[in-house]
């Protein structure tokens, strides 16, 4: 398996993942596991020209990406990149491998509160938060490489 890095953050590709993240793991490729970003053309074109020369852009809903998964050998070194825990918690229950999960900006809006500087939790980002911890799989919130690790636990 070539996932090397699991992320959760709303702005998906951007200056921050392309400077430190897919530097710090050797990504070759970023798959975007979003069922509204798999539908939304004009967001691929933008976020595929976002992308440094040499990496490759992929865009799956959770139901094709786990099809995908389950009969496809991931063969680059794979960054996953979710827009909310519940298609992580989807992706995992339907037989997707985490190691662990790193969440970078979840952007704040009038449903949500703010728990940390980039990130903001409504009832069903907590619930699914809470979800994926209790399958055993560490939360970590941390926006780039250097940057001090939150443990999610303390806010679900």
């Amino acid at each position: 398996m070539a996932i090397e890095f699991t992320r959760i953050d709303d702005r998906l590709v951007h200056g921050q993942v392309v400077t430190t993240w897919l530097k710090k793991y050797d990504i070759e490729q970023v798959i975007i596991v979003s069922d509204a970003v798999a539908l939304d053309k004009t967001r691929q074109s933008i976020l595929k020209l976002s992308a440094p020369s040499g990496i490759k852009i992929v865009f799956f809903d959770t139901e094709k990406f786990i099809s995908v998964f389950n009969k496809v050998e991931i063969k680059r070194r794979t960054m996953l990149i979710f827009t909310n825990p519940k298609e992580v918690f989807q992706c995992i229950t339907g037989g997707v491998t985490i190691k662990y999960l790193n969440v970078g900006q979840m952007s704040k809006n009038d449903t949500n509160e703010k728990v940390t500087v980039g990130v903001a939790l409504g009832d069903e980002d907590k619930l699914y938060f809470k979800k994926i911890i209790d399958l055993g799989i560490k939360v970590e919130i941390q926006m780039v490489p250097n940057d001090k690790i939150t443990l999610m636990d303390k806010f679900v």
